[in-house]
């Protein structure tokens, strides 16, 4: 007796574990229950909107199952146009993307016949309420910012993921900060060297650009060169021939990965400013980087003054980088 009752629990254990079947339905019958549920939405549309979960639910439950499915994708749907959440709300749509819909959709052709869900609001809850926690993480991070209340090495601590989703909510809310709050986080990354071990240069990249902070540029160049740092440097180039762009793409070809794309955009000035000739000229005496700023003023029309200085030049490197670039520049 007692080994059978064992088996009969078992047995029930092992249905219950079992997934619901899925049931297919056609797009006919899928475009049909969409317009038989259009009378009940607007009154359900209400409820969801006032908040009153509870009535929301007690009337979902008088329709058939099939309906039901159709209706809670109906009203995420609706949920995605309104642009408040409250508890009420979240925790229905909490409850919305831990739901997996058991019917699917079959659809025919030529050929082909592809099965897929036929109602995928599960998914489109839980986007909604991500994109709720971002919105809110950006408003939090505006007033402590601000406030003067935020460690941006606490905030933007935890798993890459994590470091990503807060570094762009930072980057795409820094147009909102006050002048004062921008000041505040470039000054944590002069101080706090926690910052120095970010994954990415983007939040310096951006903030020295802001600020045009000597200090913060002096760390975004010697830094690992990411998409960001290259990002500024080009945008730098653009500015040519401002001031800042100036003495920062010279500061910028201290950095081996980012040198000859910063020699490049000097060497496009035309005259070159006396700063400008003065560095390159410096640089063109150097073993390591003097072939390669020669052939950059070569490839940008300096020609004739590389020519005029190889002919008055005693310096055998100067000499041998100069004329090592005029002759690959030859036909």
């Amino acid at each position: 007796m007692q080994h059978g009752r064992g088996m009969w629990v078992w047995l029930w254990l092992l249905l219950v574990a079992l997934p619901l079947r899925a049931d297919e339905i056609s797009q006919q019958e899928y475009q049909q229950v969409t317009q038989d549920i259009t009378p009940a939405l607007k009154s359900l549309k209400t409820l969801y909107r006032e908040s009153d979960i509870a009535q929301l639910n007690y009337q979902l439950a008088d329709f058939s199952v099939l309906e039901q499915e159709a209706l809670r994708s109906a009203l995420v749907d609706y949920a995605h146009t309104l642009k408040k959440l409250d508890d009420e709300k979240i925790a229905w749509l909490e409850t919305q993307a831990a739901r997996q819909s058991r019917f699917t959709l079959t659809e025919q052709g030529d050929g082909y016949r592809v099965t897929r869900a036929a109602f995928t609001y599960g998914t489109r809850a839980h986007q909604l309420l991500q994109r709720w926690q971002r919105e809110q993480l950006a408003e939090s991070f505006v007033r402590q910012v601000d406030a003067g209340d935020l460690v941006l090495a606490d905030w933007l601590a935890g798993d890459l993921n994590t470091q990503r989703t807060r570094r762009d909510i930072a980057l795409a809310q820094l147009s909102a900060l006050s002048g004062t709050g921008v000041r505040y986080l470039a000054d944590q990354f002069l101080s706090d060297r926690q910052l120095l071990w970010l994954s990415d240069n983007g939040l310096l990249a951006k903030l020295a650009a802001i600020t045009g902070d000597e200090g913060l540029y002096q760390q975004l160049w010697r830094r690992r060169t990411d998409q960001y740092s290259r990002g500024e440097l080009n945008r730098l180039a653009d500015e040519l021939p401002g001031k800042l762009a100036v003495s920062q793409l010279m500061a910028a070809t201290r950095n081996p990965s980012l040198k000859a794309q910063a020699y490049q955009a000097l060497a496009t000035l035309k005259p070159l400013p006396d700063e400008v000739e003065i560095f390159l000229l410096a640089k063109l005496s150097e073993p390591e980087d003097g072939e390669l700023v020669a052939s950059k003023l070569v490839n940008q029309g300096h020609s004739s003054w590389l020519t005029t200085l190889a002919a008055g030049t005693k310096s055998y490197t100067l000499k041998r980088n100069l004329e090592t670039a005029l002759s690959a520049s030859m036909p």
